[in-house]
Formats: structure tokens, C-alpha cells, sequence
């Protein structure tokens, strides 16, 4: 509680600093300017979005809705301001949310107006606004609070798709009604194309192919504002050329209706909840859950596109509390839901004035209208409003279904049409469910295309880390094929696992010709497996115990050997299931067991003078060799070369066995060799050159024999002949470490 508070001051202290800094002329001028022209353009998408929600039914109550949504984008605008962790972020209600909030509000005049007058419907559509706007607040801010933003960045590209799609074809069918006030079916199709009607939505579209070509050719911030200002003035041009009054324009529809005496805003009061039909907005708790999926849909979008634009990452989790906070704040006052506005918030960074002040002021902008505009509002166009409405719906509808064509495969541009007609036909929650759905369909299926089996492979031509002598080597080339190496990859579930338990069967079937005596399954790269992965590797240790074979698992992560061992995929008791810590281990394992009665193992070389006889030297050589030698006892565990160790010199390991490790990140340690009696260590280090592994420490008790450099440089002197046969051998023993290279580096830990 008390790192809360502290970090709560700060934040207080920090934004009252950053505050101060900011009303300096310059910064005070660019913020002024960048308030008043997002405040602006905010206003007049308020104003289309109100009449697009209190058309109809509702027209006669448009004053109100004006106020409600002008006060929703100044509040929600001044409060993201100051809490959001962008300084500059401007935010207002948008687009999609808002076209969920028109079919609210008209299904619930749909539901009432046979049963309670249009005082109490009015009343019961403000309170379902204002309840969407706390429901989705306190939804965003518990997200944002618990850090879980990172666990929402999941939506399906395709369903995000087809929801802007959707989005689209509900503003351009909001936008026709918006101009002609008649809902827009198939039914009524041709009404449209009557003179009357097609005057109102012609223009709207006039306005929108002009919005659309003007901003797709410039790309100057004043660009937008200065098209409606321009476009609106025309507008009045043609009554003024016309002889049109302003009386006439609107008793023909092209002007909005005059707003009661009065002020705009009209919040709920104590004394008006008694009128609220709880009953009908219960009824349609869906579209408030799709409402507020829509604003979350919506934050992540804008927040990503935000970030691509600024250069700099946004912390999702505080913009999820900003937005929340401002949303509770605006339901508090009856507004509507509201959310990062991507165009104004890339508006202001453009203008340069990325500080907290820009947003302070567009929403102080937008109440100073709220407080003098009723007569100035009703004074806006009908076209100019619908045709932003139509203008925002048909570049949803270019990048969504147009463009999306040429940039998305077959599958994902079938769901993103889908996902719109659910939309359209059904509802906004089932669109996405449908198209979620969809995707995990796609996505089971394009994964079930991928090759459980990375790789096959066998002990012939795969092999551990382990130092072999050439007869052992000549052993395992011969005998190599009798191990069957599966390499797994990704999740083994129905759609893979019948095609991996298909690749055991394919090589039993080929045993006569080539034996199997083990199946190595490789589990490093495998994410999980469902119930049917695990029936497989049941049917896999019913095989083994049918043909008698050896299974060995290796690097099982937890939870997959938990399952495993639940299902009964793992036998240990009958030692016919092995489970070893990784492929390095389970390779060691396997070429143990083959080479247990190979002839290498019963000629082996005791002493370090057969050793040396049998690698390089000659008997009288390996004499004289023995005698520059200094003789060395390690124990087991003992550390033969520390990390960085500068000492030259070789080591001869007579008996016992050496490993050189690799420190992990995790902490964890990956044998890059092991060394047995008769080879040799730190050939490196001995030409100052020391690798990169961290320590080299003996496994067992072993018997090590070293060569320091300075004793090499008197045997230079002294038995020139004995210095060039193991300057020789060096070089033949790095090249066959390089041969192996590759091998080891594939094999990771």
C-alpha cells in the first residue's frame, strides 16, 4: 500500500512538473492550437454520432444526444490526458463502439414504445448508455490494474478483419438513415433511388468521395479540419446561390432540427431512475459484453498503431486504466464509452505538441461548446455529418474488403467476410465469436499440415558428444541404424499425433532388412500434447513391447511427463521405458548399450603407453614420450581448467572420463565433450587459445597425464622427431573435431 501511494504521488508531482514545463510560449501556443483542432473535429464527429444514434424514433430527442456525446468527448478526452502514459494522447469516443451503442439504443425503442411513454424510453437509452460506459470502464480498468495487457495482444488478425469490415457497413447503413431518415434494408432498397432521397444520400456521398480522395492524396495534419470547415462553407455557398433559406433547408432535411431552449447536457438525476426500465436493458446485456469486447478490440488496435507511428513502445496496461478511468468518469455524467482516438493522437504529434496539455484543452474545447453551441450546433449540415459517418464506413470497408483481397490468403480473407455478414445480419458478439471460431478452426488445420517429425535420423550418422576411438566409431557407423531417432516439434495433438504414431509403424515395418532395438523420441522443441498425442505414445510403448524394443524419451518438460505418465505412455518398471535429460544423454545411452559387446570394448588400451602406441607414436617413442609427462590424479567433480584459464598445457587421460561444460542462462550447464581414457584435452588452450566453454571437470576418478607448453619447447629441442608426431596428431584431432561440429551444434541442450 504504501509503494501505491508513493508511486501515486509521484505520478502527482511529475505531471503538476511536466505541466509547468509546458506553458511556456511555445509549447503553450502549439498545445492551444493542437486542442482547438482536435476539439474541432471532435466535436463534429460528436454531433454525426449523435445523429446516428437518435435518428428515428429518437430524432426528436437529438439535442440531448449532442449533448451526451459532446460531453462524453470532452470528459473523456480531459481525463485521458492526464492518466494515459502517452503525453499528447487524445481520446474520444469512436467509430465501432458507437455503432453498437445505435443498435443498443434502437432496440430498446423497438422493445418500449408500445409499453411506456417516450419521456421513460429516452430516460431507459441514457441509462443504458451510461451503464455501457461504466460497465466498460471499471472491464478496462481491472484489466489494466491486474497487468493483464500482455494476455490480450491474442485476437486473430482476420477476425480484427472482418470486425473494422462490420464496422464499416454499419457506418455507411447509420449514415444513409442519418441523411434520409429511413433505415436502410433490402426490403426498402428502392426508396433510395427516389428523387428525395437520393438528393440527401447523394450529397452525403459527394462529401465522403471528396473526404476520401482529399486525404488520401495529402497527408497534412490541417488537412481533415480545414476539408469539413471547407466543405461546410460550401454547403451554405449553394443555399446562398440558391435562395435557399435557412427555415427551408431544414424543413427539407438538410439542416438539423432546432434544439429546445436551454443547455444541451442533461445528465440523470436521482429523481428520473424511477422511470428507467431496468427489465429491456437486462434484456440486451449482450450488446453491452460486445460493446465492451468492441472498446477493448479497439484499444489494442489503436494503441499498436500508436506506438508504430510515435516510435516508442505505450505501456498497454496503463492505457487500459487511463481508458477505464475515463470511461467511469463519462458514464458518471451519462456520457458514452470512449477510447484512444488514433488520427487525433497522431494529429498532435505531428503539430509537436506531444504533452498533456493538448488534451486538457480539446476536451475544455468541447465543453465550451457544450456550454454556448445549441443554436451554432443545429446549424450543421445533414450531409457534412452523414458523409463523415459514410466517409469513416467506406475506408473500413476499402482496407477490409478491397485491399485485403490483394494482401490476405484465401482462408483468412473468407473468415474476414464471414465475420462482416454475422456482423451485420446477427449481431456484433456473434460476428466475432463466429470468426474466432473460424480462425482456431484455420489454425488447427494449416498446423496439422506441419511435420510433427522434425527430424529422423539414427545413431549412424547422429551421435552424442562422447569422445569415440575410431574402432568405436567403425562400431556405431555399423550398428547405427538398430536406434531410431524421432526429433519432435510444436504441439502434438489429434491432428499430428496419428501421423507421428504412422512414422513408428512405417519403420517396424522395415525391420527385417533394417533392425530396431531403440526408439529415441526427442521432445526438445515440443510446446504440449492433448489426450490424443498421449494415446499415441501409449500405442508407441505397446509396439516396443510387442517387437521387445527400448524407448527412451528425452528433455520431457514437466507437464508433458506428467501426462504421459497419467496415461500410462511411460513404463519404467519393465526397464522397456528409459527417460534421460537430453538428446546428448539419450544418444550416450544408446551407443553404450550397442557397443557393450563390440570387440572395441574388450581391446582396450589399459596403459598410457599402449595408448599412445595406438594413437600416434611408436613403442620406442611412446618410451621416451612418457618421460616429458607429468603424472596427475583428479577426483571426481574436480575442475581441470577454470573458466578463462590461461595455462598451456595437454592432458593424456589414461583412465577415467572428462567433460567440457557450457554455462546456460537459465542457470542449467550443456556438455559440449566428454573425453575417455586414450584421447586427448585442451589442445586449445596448449596454442593459447582458450574456447569458450566454462570449466572442464573430470566425471569420474581419473588418471590424466600433462604436457606443459614450456616442457614442449624443450622436447622441440631435445626429440624434434617426438614434437612433430604429436604436432601431427593435434591437427588430425582437430580436424575430426571439426567434422563433428556441426553435429554438435545441432544437438542443443
Amino acid at each position: 500500500m504504501t509503494n501505491q501511494l508513493n508511486s501515486r504521488q509521484q505520478f502527482r508531482l511529475n505531471f503538476w512538473h511536466a505541466l509547468a514545463n509546458n506553458l511556456q510560449p511555445k509549447d503553450l501556443f502549439l498545445s492551444l492550437m493542437a486542442g482547438v483542432i482536435t476539439g474541432t473535429i471532435g466535436v463534429i464527429r460528436a454531433i454525426s454520432y449523435a445523429t446516428l444514434i437518435f435518428s428515428g424514433s429518437l430524432a426528436s430527442a437529438l439535442g440531448v444526444g449532442v449533448g451526451l456525446t459532446i460531453f462524453s468527448t470532452g470528459m473523456v478526452s480531459f481525463v485521458a490526458a492526464i492518466f494515459s502514459a502517452l503525453p499528447g494522447m487524445i481520446a474520444t469516443p469512436l467509430a465501432a463502439p458507437t455503432a453498437i451503442t445505435a443498435i443498443l439504443a434502437r432496440e430498446l425503442v423497438t422493445d418500449l414504445r408500445t409499453s411506456v411513454s417516450a419521456s421513460e424510453i429516452l430516460i431507459t437509452v441514457l441509462a443504458a448508455i451510461a451503464l455501457s460506459s461504466l460497465c466498460t470502464g471499471v472491464f478496462l480498468l481491472i484489466l489494466g490494474r491486474f497487468k493483464l495487457g500482455s494476455k490480450i495482444r491474442f485476437i486473430p488478425y482476420p477476425v480484427v478483419g472482418g470486425f473494422m469490415a462490420g464496422t464499416g457497413w454499419l457506418l455507411v447503413s447509420g449514415s444513409i438513415q442519418i441523411t434520409t431518415n429511413i433505415n436502410l434494408t433490402f426490403t426498402n432498397l428502392l426508396i433510395f433511388f427516389q428523387p428525395d432521397p437520393l438528393w440527401h444520400w447523394g450529397a452525403a456521398l459527394l462529401v465522403a468521395l471528396i473526404l476520401l480522395l482529399v486525404s488520401g492524396r495529402y497527408q497534412h495534419f490541417l488537412i481533415m479540419p480545414c476539408s469539413l470547415l471547407g466543405l461546410i462553407f460550401g454547403f451554405y455557398a449553394v443555399l446562398w446561390t440558391t435562395g435557399t433559406s435557412l427555415s427551408t433547408a431544414r424543413e427539407q432535411g438538410w439542416l438539423l432540427e432546432r434544439f429546445a431552449a436551454g443547455g444541451l447536457w442533461h445528465p440523470l438525476t436521482l429523481s428520473r431512475l424511477d422511470a428507467i426500465q431496468w427489465s429491456a436493458i437486462l434484456s440486451h446485456w449482450g450488446m453491452i459484453v460486445s460493446l465492451m469486447l468492441v472498446s477493448l478490440l479497439s484499444l489494442v488496435l489503436s494503441n499498436s498503431g500508436i506506438e508504430l507511428v510515435v516510435g516508442r513502445d505505450i505501456s498497454l496496461n496503463r492505457e487500459l486504466e487511463a481508458i477505464g478511468v475515463s470511461n467511469i468518469a463519462s458514464g458518471m455524467g451519462s456520457g458514452m464509452v470512449g477510447n484512444q482516438a488514433l488520427p487525433s493522437t497522431l494529429l498532435v504529434n505531428k503539430i509537436g505538441a506531444n504533452n498533456r496539455l493538448s488534451g486538457i484543452s480539446s476536451g475544455i474545447f468541447c465543453f465550451v461548446v457544450l456550454i454556448l453551441g445549441s443554436s451554432f450546433i443545429s446549424l450543421f449540415p445533414k450531409p457534412i455529418l452523414g458523409g463523415l459517418i459514410l466517409y469513416l464506413g467506406l475506408s473500413l470497408l476499402w482496407q477490409w474488403v478491397y485491399k485485403a483481397w490483394f494482401t490476405l490468403n484465401f482462408s483468412d480473407y473468407f473468415i474476414v467476410i464471414v465475420t462482416l455478414v454475422v456482423i451485420n445480419a446477427v449481431g456484433f458478439l456473434e460476428g466475432i465469436a463466429v470468426g474466432f471460431i473460424m480462425s482456431v478452426i484455420s489454425f488447427m488445420f494449416n498446423y496439422s499440415q506441419l511435420n510433427v517429425v522434425k527430424q529422423s535420423s539414427s545413431t549412424a550418422t547422429t551421435r552424442s558428444n562422447i569422445h569415440r576411438t575410431q574402432p568405436e566409431r567403425e562400431t556405431l557407423t555399423k550398428k547405427g541404424e538398430q536406434v531410431y531417432i524421432l526429433e519432435l516439434q510444436g504441439y502434438v495433438f489429434f491432428g499430428t499425433a496419428d501421423y507421428l504414431l504412422q512414422q513408428v509403424r512405417d519403420r517396424i515395418d522395415k525391420r527385417q532388412e533394417s533392425p530396431i532395438n531403440y526408439i529415441l523420441i526427442d521432445f526438445r522443441e515440443v510446446e504440449g500434447l492433448d489426450a490424443s498425442g498421449v494415446l499415441s505414445f501409449i500405442k508407441i510403448l505397446k509396439i516396443a513391447r510387442q517387437y521387445n524394443l527400448t524407448l527412451v524419451y528425452s528433455n520431457l518438460l514437466p507437464k508433458v511427463e506428467t501426462q504421459l505418465r497419467q496415461g500410462g505412455a511411460i513404463d519404467q518398471q519393465e526397464k522397456i521405458c528409459w527417460i534421460l535429460p537430453d538428446l546428448d544423454r539419450s544418444l550416450e545411452y544408446c551407443e553404450n548399450e550397442l557397443l557393450k559387446n563390440s570387440c572395441s570394448h574388450k581391446t582396450e588400451k589399459t596403459s598410457l603407453k599402449e595408448q599412445l602406441i595406438d594413437l600416434f607414436l611408436t613403442p620406442e617413442q611412446a618410451e621416451a614420450f612418457i618421460q616429458y609427462l607429468t603424472p596427475q590424479k583428479v577426483d571426481a567433480g574436480e575442475v581441470i581448467f577454470e573458466a578463462g584459464a590461461t595455462q598451456q598445457c595437454l592432458y593424456f587421460i589414461e583412465s577415467g572420463q572428462v567433460s567440457v561444460l557450457l554455462d546456460l542462462p537459465d542457470g542449467q550447464t550443456k556438455r559440449l565433450q566428454t573425453h575417455g581414457q586414450g584421447t586427448l584435452l585442451g589442445e586449445m588452450r596448449f596454442y593459447g587459445k582458450p574456447p569458450l566453454s566454462s570449466l572442464v571437470a573430470a566425471d569420474y576418478p581419473s588418471q590424466l597425464y600433462r604436457l606443459d607448453r614450456e616442457t614442449f619447447e624443450t622436447m622441440k629441442q631435445q626429440a624434434p622427431s617426438l614434437a612433430y608426431a604429436l604436432q601431427e596428431y593435434i591437427v588430425r584431432f582437430l580436424c575430426d573435431s571439426l567434422t563433428r561440429r556441426e553435429e554438435q551444434v545441432r544437438i542443443s541442450a
